[in-house]
């Protein structure tokens, strides 16, 4: 398919405008964000906090990932807005992000939890997880409050004249009295709307005996009113998403179906072997996804427990969901390839087929890789508009949970690489190349199909990262009807590349905007050129972009079958039917549609 020199033009200068509104709209987001202590620093800075404390580290496990306090930053953009906090954080020097390092044993309930600040080092919260009848020596509620202000003024440098007294809480153990402490600052309330109560920012810490067994610099204290709200968004988004997850579903089954039905035909049998190769690097990627990410499992095992055995449940539960995925990714791909043949032959650039048929490595290949990077930068323009007008008319919000999931990792970027090579090649293999070819099957409508495909695929997309649910959707269906159009213009490479560039981006883009470490900044940005990288290889080894006859494809079953075929089609003709009637005849009654064509194509030659 060769793209004329005018939509080339045209299709940069769109992208340039679109990298303009992004920088001025989107940019300011990575301003607060500061990751110049890594995790090996962070872990180094817990360790050196417990040896002050008297406590050996040696002796225990560790986890340690990388959060974000949810709730304070979806406060904040709700009542201030994304400028007004970025001015509250550098104001109050708030701690957004941490990293948590959890200190622990196996079948011991004791363990300690350090926060640790990313961009200056500092150990903001800490708690020491006792049995409850461990017991404590009480020194009475007068010096244990003596202790907790002395240990704010000497260890942590806070002067209390800035704060307020806030409240205090005493819990009778067997064993010892625990006093819970907590002073707020002064002239710091954000409140929520009239009458619904507001935030205050909080320091706390808990005395038990002579120890500080937990303290906290510097927490919102939400209002509960707030809390329900967001609650209720939340749970309105799952329910989208079953929704959706039915939908998903019924593609499979559908896709399931026409895969038994259609396992004989030319398509199927000649794309099987690149999805199952497909399904299996999917299944490698996987692996290193969940290797990579260890942390994040192990932060959570409840030490009642075997470790061996908290891991090896999470492995049973993540082989079965993994099977799940490669059967998802595989059926929806052959009966994609089956039904674009049919429907939409006439670009041949829109399936995968036409690769397997000629070769990957063409400059027509390296083409669409390029147009798809030049689609990422409108996608990114078009959700910075979109997102603008979210924020500024209808109260939307977006959270870090690509970020403190990526930086929980041993090597961030390969992560990012991983979640954008599943999504980019299943989903628009599921909802661009099977999904709009099944819609315009049954409907006939090619607009159609693109619409409720996008639409679906938004839904997907409405239990994380920005809220309102509704505007998740939306925004993401608006981004689908963009590729949507561009597979069917431009062709399937084109959207793939797109799409993983604009996931790979929104994974590591606050390491290359924001201050990290050198080398998460030059790795994100090759996982970002990646889709380059083989462009350039496809450019060099430049293979001819022409398919092989379907002749030199077929088994003697179906050189058997084309030649009834064609004795068949002779005899149709020779009655006055027309070619297609002939040939929708012969589809309707399950028949190969390229050995249909191939029968066609014999007898109009002869």
């Amino acid at each position: 398919m060769k793209i004329p020199a005018k939509e080339w033009i045209l299709f940069l200068l769109i992208a340039a405008l679109s990298c303009l509104i992004w920088y001025k709209l989107g940019y300011t987001q990575f301003k607060f964000v500061d990751l110049s202590v890594d995790k090996n620093a962070a872990l180094q800075r817990a360790e050196k906090y417990l040896r002050s404390r008297g406590v050996d580290p040696t002796g225990y496990l560790r986890a340690i990932v990388f959060t974000a306090d949810d709730w304070s930053d979806r406060y904040l953009q709700k009542t201030l807005g994304l400028q007004a906090e970025e001015e509250f954080i550098r104001k109050h020097n708030y701690e957004l992000f941490s990293w948590q390092i959890r200190f622990f044993k196996e079948f011991q309930k004791e363990e300690y939890v350090i926060g640790v600040s990313p961009k200056s080092g500092q150990i903001f919260n800490f708690s020491h997880l006792i049995e409850d009848i461990e017991a404590r020596a009480d020194t009475g509620e007068d010096t244990a409050k003596q202790v907790a202000e002395e240990f704010l003024r000497s260890i942590c440098g806070i002067e209390l004249k800035d704060y307020e007294f806030h409240e205090e809480n005493i819990k009778r153990y067997e064993k010892r009295i625990d006093y819970n402490f907590s002073w707020e600052k002064k002239k710091v309330y954000i409140p929520w709307q009239e009458g619904q109560g507001g935030a205050k920012l909080l320091i706390g810490i808990t005395v038990s005996g002579k120890e500080i067994r937990e303290f906290y610099n510097d927490r919102l204290d939400i209002p509960e009113r707030f809390q329900r709200f967001i609650e209720n968004q939340l749970t309105l988004g799952e329910y989208l998403y079953v929704f959706y997850f039915l939908f998903f579903i019924a593609l499979i089954g559908w896709s399931t179906y026409l895969v038994m039905k259609r396992q004989n035909t030319l398509v199927v049998r000649n794309c099987k072997k690149l999805y199952i190769y497909l399904g299996g690097f999917f299944v490698i990627i996987h692996l290193i996804y969940l290797f990579n990410n260890l942390q994040n499992i192990i932060i959570n095992y409840p030490t009642s427990t075997s470790l061996s055995s908290f891991i090896g449940v999470y492995l049973i539960k993540f082989f079965t969901s993994l099977i799940f995925v490669s059967v998802a990714f595989i059926l929806p791909g052959l009966a994609g390839e089956s039904l674009y043949s049919e429907v939409m032959p006439e670009n041949k650039y829109g399936c995968l087929l036409h690769y397997v048929r000629s070769n990957f490595f063409t400059r027509q290949t390296s083409k669409s890789i390029f147009f798809g990077s030049i689609v990422f930068f409108i996608l990114l323009g078009i959700q910075a508009i979109m997102f603008y007008i979210g924020q500024r008319y209808f109260g939307v919000w977006r959270e870090w949970i690509r970020l403190t999931q990526l930086s929980s990792a041993y090597i961030p970027f390969l992560s990012a690489f991983v979640i954008a090579s599943r999504a980019s090649l299943s989903e628009e293999i599921i909802f661009r190349l099977f999904g709009i070819s099944w819609v315009k099957k049954y409907f006939k409508n090619t607009i159609l199909a693109v619409v409720i495909m996008s639409l679906l695929w938004g839904l997907g997309h409405s239990a994380y990262a920005i809220f309102p649910v509704w505007f998740r959707s939306i925004e993401v269906g608006v981004l689908g009807l963009v590729l949507g159009f561009v597979f069917l213009r431009y062709g399937i490479i084109a959207a793939i590349t797109a799409h993983y560039l604009f996931d790979t981006f929104w994974g590591v883009a606050v390491y290359i905007l924001g201050r990290s470490t050198s080398y998460l900044f030059v790795g994100s940005l090759a996982a970002l050129i990646i889709p380059l990288i083989f462009a350039l290889i496809a450019f060099i080894i430049n293979k001819e972009d022409r398919e092989r006859e379907i002749n030199l494809m077929l088994d003697e079953m179906q050189r058997y079958n084309l030649e009834i075929l064609t004795t068949f089609v002779t005899m149709k003709k020779s009655q006055g039917l027309s070619v297609t009637q002939i040939k929708q005849e012969l589809i309707a009654h399950n028949w190969d549609n390229m050995l249909v064509d191939l029968a066609i194509e014999e007898i109009l030659k002869s």
